[in-house]
């Protein structure tokens, strides 16, 4: 692993100095103030969907349908450096029914919950990896397909209740619940209010008791909203808008730790010429 960390470090100089020449800064806004942010280039490949925490290292992972590229990795939290990676980690039953994507993740009780999703009949489903080795733990739960239609593109677990939460793709009216110590047993449906079109949702995770997602609206041009929902009354609000500095920009996943410099939101951006982008930020929800 150190010589592959080393090789991706040479490979990625040239490609990173591009990424940030080519790219339109993102900037603070009233709702969300930019702390600092961190640039990849050939490590994007493994952290373009998703990102989540254990307050130790970041999670990621990465989908190249086209390709059938899929990857998991983990960076720790200090200086976000790569520790460990896992390319195309998705277990044989997923990949023989034709899953490709892996969406946002999740954290939960050392182990990552993964949405994935492809396929010619979408085959939507919960994939469970180990979070120290990466490697699947051999837990598949698959959605209901009619209920996920055009995919599964995020979840997000309670740390207080071991729920997971997911919805479908676009025009999403309802999240659903499900419970992970009895084998994803669907909980409830969450109908959603307060906003009328919610759509593109990439990410989404818990903070101090509120579900946040991460929307990617091509309505609002370079600005991005993060979404609060109340998982009690199904209220959603816009909680903080940020200004990813080009309509090249697309947002992906969403996670939460407080760090020594003040920031507690951190959020993927993927840079469609080339590169990703962790945004830290401050936020007063």
């Amino acid at each position: 692993m150190f010589i592959i960390s080393k090789i991706i470090h040479i490979l990625t100089l040239p490609l990173l100095i591009i990424t940030l020449l080519t790219t339109p800064k993102a900037v603070s806004t009233d709702t969300a103030e930019l702390v600092s942010k961190d640039a990849f280039a050939i490590e994007s490949l493994m952290m373009g969907q998703g990102i989540t925490t254990d307050g130790e290292y970041y999670y990621t992972s990465g989908s190249i349908t086209a390709i059938n590229f899929t990857a998991l990795a983990k960076f720790d939290c200090k200086g976000v450096e790569l520790v460990d990676m896992h390319i195309n980690p998705l277990p044989k039953a997923c990949s023989d029914r034709g899953n490709n994507h892996i969406g946002g993740i999740s954290y939960y009780d050392g182990k990552i919950y993964a949405p994935v999703e492809g396929g010619d009949e979408v085959y939507a489903c919960i994939v469970v990896f180990d979070a120290e080795s990466l490697e699947p733990t051999g837990e598949i739960y698959d959605l209901p397909n009619e209920i996920y239609t055009d995919g599964v593109p995020w979840c997000a677990v309670d740390q207080s209740t071991g729920y997971l939460y997911a919805s479908r793709w676009n025009d999403i009216e309802t999240i659903y619940v499900y419970d992970t110590a009895d084998s994803m047993k669907l909980v409830k449906g969450i109908d959603l209010t307060g906003i009328e079109k919610i759509s593109r949702i990439q990410g989404g995770e818990f903070y101090k008791g509120t579900l946040y997602l991460s929307e990617d609206s091509h309505d609002n041009a370079t600005f991005k909203n993060i979404l609060s929902v109340n998982v009690e009354t199904g209220e959603v609000a816009v909680a903080a808008v940020r200004d990813v500095g080009g309509d090249n920009i697309e947002a992906e996943g969403i996670t939460f730790l407080e760090t020594e410099d003040g920031a507690v939101m951190h959020v993927l951006d993927y840079n469609k010429v080339i590169g990703v982008f962790i945004h830290h930020y401050k936020v007063n929800f």
